[in-house]
């Protein structure tokens, strides 16, 4: 077979070499890398193929074919051995060249050719054509292992950026909750002094303001207290009585719908046993569940609050006959900064759930776009009681 390599001047194969080379080293990947050798070989050898063989951990892989593609069909395995065997069916003669690299295997170099025998001088060129590809092949593996370590070490830094700032959140948080914890202390000490000289009518409202204020003192402990969720509930859980919360809840919310006179708030609270929690926790999931209530309503509706028990469980329910709440959104409101209101925060019922399920209970929703929103509390009874008995069911409605 002419192959036209006797044709050329050893000045020509030299730079055709040098050319072959620069161009291995300059490839940018390894399709390039098979192209510059498969251009080298067919350059002299226009009847020969190329097929190169990389290494991984366990395994071995066809990478790129060139040159004669005259397979009938690709063949069935890509492990070396069987791939060989293919090419040996249809007639071709194989030359398996190791790439190697500080003498690790990199891969085989395969050329075809359909003869009795692999040309010499082929051999010759692919074999001073292999080590340069096998330091390729070892080169573009570690600058991989460079860039995915660089990208864990990116996605690392990010993540204690994020720890930090959040840190530093919690730092400004902790100082203004210690604050804020000043000023319900000064409310509370205002309100005790006032309920000494103020006359009866009032009483009832310095002490719904010193329950408030006492139930925001306990709650910014609470956050300034680092300790697990469980181990903070299980120090401050008592028997509570729920129909007492939720009179507690309705007077701390009633300014905001007190005075609307298209607001109208009925009860139906049948006695149920106590429930074990501390009252400040409780209080806040109801509270914010009236006031997302009432906020569900801003052309005035219905708020019913009712509560009942079923097996070993109390249940508070409080429904409105407001917008309502799209099925869409009901499965994300109690996930934190998620809410369907402009000015909501998105905070209220995640903070309602933990505080609940900390407690050994569950919270749901109920909803049907502009028929309103019913929200559930159930809670486990309260396995010691010691408290007095709640009143008969109640049943009337406060304008």
């Amino acid at each position: 077979m002419n192959s036209g390599f006797e044709s050329q001047s050893p000045a020509s194969l030299l730079a055709d070499m040098l050319t072959t080379l620069r161009r291995i080293v300059d490839a940018p990947d390894t399709e390039g890398l098979v192209e510059a050798i498969h251009n080298a070989v067919i350059h002299v050898f226009p009847d020969t193929r190329v097929d190169l063989f990389v290494f991984g951990e366990s395994t071995e892989r066809l990478l790129i074919t060139r040159g004669a593609q005259d397979l009938p069909s690709p063949p069935p395995t890509q492990c070396l051995s069987p791939f060989i065997a293919c090419l040996n069916q249809h007639g071709y003669h194989t030359d398996i060249v190791p790439l190697m690299c500080a003498d690790q295997a990199q891969g085989q170099l395969l050329v075809s050719q359909r003869s009795t025998e692999i040309d010499p001088h082929l051999r010759a060129i692919v074999h001073q054509i292999a080590p340069i590809a096998g330091l390729w092949l070892s080169a573009h593996r570690q600058r991989i292992a460079l860039e995915e370590r660089d990208e864990r070490l990116r996605l690392t830094q990010e993540r204690l950026r994020q720890i930090e700032e959040m840190r530093l959140r919690a730092t400004l948080a902790a100082g203004a909750a210690h604050d804020i914890g000043n000023l319900f202390a000064s409310v509370l000490g205002h309100a005790q002094l006032l309920q000494q000289t103020a006359p009866s009518h009032l009483q009832d409202d310095l002490k719904t303001i010193e329950q408030a204020a006492r139930d925001g003192h306990y709650l910014l402990r609470r956050l300034l207290t680092i300790r697990s969720t469980t181990s903070s509930s299980e120090a401050t859980m008592s028997p509570v009585l729920l129909t007492a919360l939720v009179h507690d809840a309705l007077r701390l919310t009633q300014p905001f719908w007190g005075n609307r006179r298209s607001v109208t708030v009925n009860m139906a609270l049948a006695p149920v046993p106590p429930v074990r929690g501390h009252p400040a926790d409780l209080r806040e999931v109801l509270v914010n569940l009236i006031l997302n209530g009432v906020s569900a309503m801003p052309e005035g509706g219905t708020l019913t609050v009712r509560t009942y028990s079923t097996g070993e469980r109390a249940i508070v329910e409080i429904s409105d006959t407001g917008v309502g709440i799209a099925p869409a959104h009901q499965s994300t409101i109690f996930q934190p900064f998620v809410t369907t209101r402009n000015a909501g925060s998105g905070l209220g019922l995640s903070v309602s759930r933990t505080i609940v399920e900390s407690y050994g209970g569950a919270i749901s929703v109920s909803s049907m776009p502009g028929r309103g929103a019913t929200f559930s509390i159930s809670l486990p009874l309260a396995r010691a009681v010691d408290v007095a008995s709640e009143p008969t069911a109640l049943h009337y409605a406060a304008s």
